[in-house]
């Protein structure tokens, strides 16, 4: 399986994710069973793919969620 060239960014791993936020691949996989984080792609041999911006989006929203639990 190939990805179109129209995609408009590099797809990212389950490990670079990890990397991202400085946590294992385990949890990323959790975030994907609770729905917090969906891949664009799963390849025929299972393995997930996601969009930089999709990664983006959780890093400002948990960033966000970390300010507004410091300000209680």
């Amino acid at each position: 399986m190939s990805i179109p060239n129209s995609w408009p960014s590099p797809l990212l791993r389950p490990g670079d994710v990890a990397e991202a936020f400085g946590v294992t691949t385990s949890t990323v996989n959790t975030w994907v069973r609770h729905g917090h984080l969906t891949p664009v792609l799963v390849t025929p041999g299972g393995h997930r793919r996601f969009l930089p911006d999709h990664v983006q989006d959780l890093i400002a929203a948990t960033h966000h969620q970390d300010k507004a639990g410091g300000d209680t």
